[in-house]
């Protein structure tokens, strides 16, 4: 059996260009692993993490025809996937009763500045939301997402019903200041600060 290990990214995607499943499989397991730790960077859910990485390295091979060598082949791989959790999340968000910015706009509606466009708002906002720590998310989703009444939330978290509310508040508060950060030095340099917390 040949050993694809010493063989150089582009040796190999010639390899697989002549139907080798070998040099795929070597390729294959060569990024699965950084692959799927960007998309779990990108998405903060292991399963679904999971998911992309598989179908992001899928859609690279079947495309490779297309690569031309003007980049690295991982910076070209990170570029697919990075596009693909872009839209695995744009898809999230629209199949939410609402979207991630009005899911937020209840008593205090967020300061949203006008430097995106509606889209890159709203995939900027579910980001934030997703790169919150898992009790302030699930507070949040379970408010504003699912409707669970003040009531509903003081059992579930077994706190008082001012406790709820101050949570809620300092909550927004937070995210609010993180979407104004991400406006002006970028969401990836934000999540990424929020990584080393």
């Amino acid at each position: 059996m040949k050993n694809y290990q010493s063989n150089t990214d582009m040796e190999l995607i010639a390899d697989i260009l002549e139907s080798d499943r070998q040099a795929l499989g070597e390729l294959y397991s060569r990024y699965y692993n950084k692959v799927f730790q960007k998309c779990i960077k990108m998405v903060k859910d292991h399963d679904q993490a999971f998911d992309l990485a598989e179908e992001a390295l899928m859609k690279s091979f079947e495309n490779l025809r297309n690569f031309r060598g003007g980049s690295s082949f991982s910076t070209w791989l990170y570029t697919i996937t990075h596009r693909h959790c872009l839209e695995a999340l744009r898809k999230q968000r629209n199949s939410n009763v609402q979207s991630a910015t009005d899911m937020i706009e209840n008593d205090e509606p967020l300061e949203i500045t006008e430097t995106m466009d509606t889209e890159e708002r709203e995939i900027t906002m579910f980001a934030l939301i997703n790169a919150l720590p898992e009790e302030e998310k699930k507070l949040l989703l379970l408010k504003y997402l699912q409707g669970e009444t003040i009531d509903a939330l003081q059992q579930s978290f077994e706190v008082s019903s001012s406790a709820i509310k101050m949570r809620l508040m300092r909550t927004k508060e937070k995210l609010n200041q993180l979407y104004a950060l991400a406006s002006v030095i970028g969401l990836p340099a934000v999540l990424s600060q929020l990584e080393q917390l």
